[in-house]
């Protein structure tokens, strides 16, 4: 069971050949690498499993190998089951997820991770590829394409390609070829938010090698967790529930907490949301999925009156920025 989907086995991958899962998208959420956060976004996994699946299948159709198989049903995805390595490396690179997470950046707003890493002397602006200091929420061209670990307990960025190469084991080739791979899946994104007048800022994507070591996306890529939007100014992604969190009582204490390097057991649990607030979230996500897919999968306002009218009430109450 993950944060937010859960996983069923239908056939174990072996040494040689692949296995088949089942992904099943809940309505849980997570912010700030917590876990389980205590309220439910209703429709939120139906909405997630909606565009991921259409992505894939749009990918499959430009020629991107994926680990998509099918839809089972609306909030369930059927795929490609590697094998996980997270202690040595393997004697053969195939059949296997690649321990790394793939971040496409076209803008760096205020509060990105970027700024503080190049503050902190962590990375130089080449390492990123870029000629100097970037300013806010300027879009970026060529994006920045970074990388950080996956299978640790908090994930952590890479500051160059070298670094990035001695943690997989992989050559210059397939570092190039997934880097290709990121620039693609980013141009499709990019390409799709456009039509639908929406601004696509960043994202992250997972690779995994099939049985013939070939490259073929993985997890799930441009659904509103993974990717961040916005839509006229509007937030359209789950960091409005990291909004309303951020800089409160709570996320001082779970900051506090990792510094500190404290068990799960004894992080602050969060309080819940305002129920107005969780109730706006669930027909945002919903809306979005309908308006990425160009079906009616969900009952509901579209979006640009759910912005006019519900998230300006909530404006009003002070529930949102």
């Amino acid at each position: 069971m993950g944060r937010v989907k859960d996983l069923e086995i239908l056939e174990e991958p072996t040494e040689d050949e692949e296995g088949i899962g089942i992904f099943e998208f809940s309505d849980r959420y997570s912010v700030f690498d917590y876990g389980e956060m205590p309220d439910e976004i209703e429709g939120k996994g139906k909405a997630l499993c909606l565009m991921g699946a259409h992505n894939f299948k749009e990918l499959e159709k430009e020629g991107i190998k994926t680990h998509f198989i099918e839809l089972e049903e609306d909030n369930r995805m059927k795929f490609k089951l590697v094998n996980v390595f997270t202690d040595e490396k393997p004697e053969e690179y195939k059949n296997m997820m690649v321990p790394l997470e793939i971040i496409y950046r076209n803008y760096l707003g205020e509060g990105s991770s970027v700024f503080r890493r190049l503050d902190k002397g962590k990375v130089e602006p080449e390492d990123l590829g870029l000629d100097g200091y970037p300013e806010v929420n300027t879009e970026l061209d060529p994006p920045i394409i970074d990388y950080s670990t996956k299978f640790e307990k908090f994930d952590r960025y890479f500051k160059n390609l070298d670094e990035v190469k001695e943690h997989t084991g992989f050559d210059d080739e397939m570092i190039d070829l997934i880097k290709k791979k990121a620039i693609d899946v980013n141009d499709f994104i990019n390409e799709k938010a456009e039509e639908l007048g929406w601004k696509h800022l960043d994202g992250k994507m997972e690779v995994a090698l099939d049985r013939n070591g070939e490259l073929m996306l993985a997890d799930v890529l441009g659904t509103l967790d993974e990717d961040r939007f916005e839509y006229d100014g509007f937030k359209l992604s789950k960091q409005m529930l990291r909004n309303y969190y951020r800089g409160g009582k709570w996320h001082e204490k779970m900051e506090e907490a990792k510094e500190k390097d404290l068990p799960k057991e004894e992080w602050p649990e969060p309080p819940e949301l305002p129920k107005k607030l969780v109730d706006f979230v669930s027909d945002m996500y919903k809306a979005a999925a309908n308006a990425w897919t160009g079906e009616e999968h969900f009952d509901v306002k579209d979006l640009d009156t759910l912005i006019e009218e519900d998230y300006q009430q909530l404006k009003e109450e002070g529930l949102v920025e």
